[in-house]
């Protein structure tokens, strides 16, 4: 069966597509599940809050509650509270950023009030308007931190890749010139000592489950677990070169 006592598992590609289940990974992972193997859910997409994950994944068949449930806004609301305390931050980005900001005690600003920013935190925005990133840039540019919740400059959709995160966060750093001061999404370590952090403890076999090489892969790489690369998200649609250490499965049957 399963060799691991614990996965991290990608959402976007693994899970479901732009909203549209994936059935035969969902039947694999809740049957994993049933055997005691720790499930946690790692997503660098911050659109929705913990708890709007848990909810729609438990009416898909994955019953996962929000405490094993991570995501990069929540990641990012973190090392914020860790780095400065609950602070005053201009989001780019939706609901679900807003929600986990405010979760760790962080003041959300409208962008009028950008020369209080203490954080600027950027995710995925897919309404974007010029006055929120003239905002943010002004903030910046004022000495604000700025905190990327991932790098992802696309994800997939039904459609084909769609522009993500990761390119907002280029604007910014090219509009401002500075670099962000900590992605805190995939491949970053940090999100995955967060994961840990809500597990409670370091699994002895521990494996990271996804459908990118250039994040779930290489977060892997770093933390130095096994990867496993599912065929069903970007990989495939990129045709992208998969290092040799890495196991590919179709589905996540395959694991079965």
């Amino acid at each position: 069966m399963i060799k691991y006592d614990a996965l991290v598992v990608d959402i976007d590609g693994v899970v479901w597509i732009d909203g549209e289940p994936i059935r035969e990974n969902i039947e694999a992972l809740s049957r994993i599940a049933e055997t005691g193997v720790e499930v946690l859910l790692l997503t660098n997409n911050s659109t929705r809050s913990r708890r709007a994950y848990s909810r729609r994944l438990s009416s898909i068949g994955l019953h996962i509650g929000p405490d094993r449930v991570v995501n990069s806004g929540y990641s990012a609301s973190l090392w914020l509270l860790e780095k400065r305390g609950p602070a005053k931050v201009l989001a780019v980005g939706e609901e679900g950023l807003v929600e986990e900001l405010m979760l760790q005690g962080h003041e959300p600003l409208n962008p009028g009030d950008y020369e209080y920013a203490e954080a600027v935190v950027v995710g995925l925005d897919r309404g974007l308007s010029y006055r929120k990133l003239e905002a943010a840039a002004w903030a910046i540019r004022r000495g604000a931190l700025f905190i990327a919740t991932n790098r992802d400059n696309a994800y997939p959709t039904p459609g084909g890749l769609s522009p993500g995160a990761g390119s907002i966060v280029s604007l910014l750093e090219t509009a401002t010139g500075r670099s962000v001061d900590i992605d805190a999404g995939k491949p970053s370590p940090w999100i995955l000592e967060a994961a840990l952090k809500l597990l409670g403890r370091k699994p002895e076999r521990l494996a990271i489950i996804g459908d990118r090489v250039d994040t779930d892969m290489e977060l892997a790489r770093r933390a130095g677990v096994d990867g496993i690369l599912v065929m069903t998200g970007v990989a495939a649609s990129r045709g992208d070169k998969v290092p040799k250490w890495v196991k590919t499965v179709r589905t996540l049957k395959d694991l079965l």
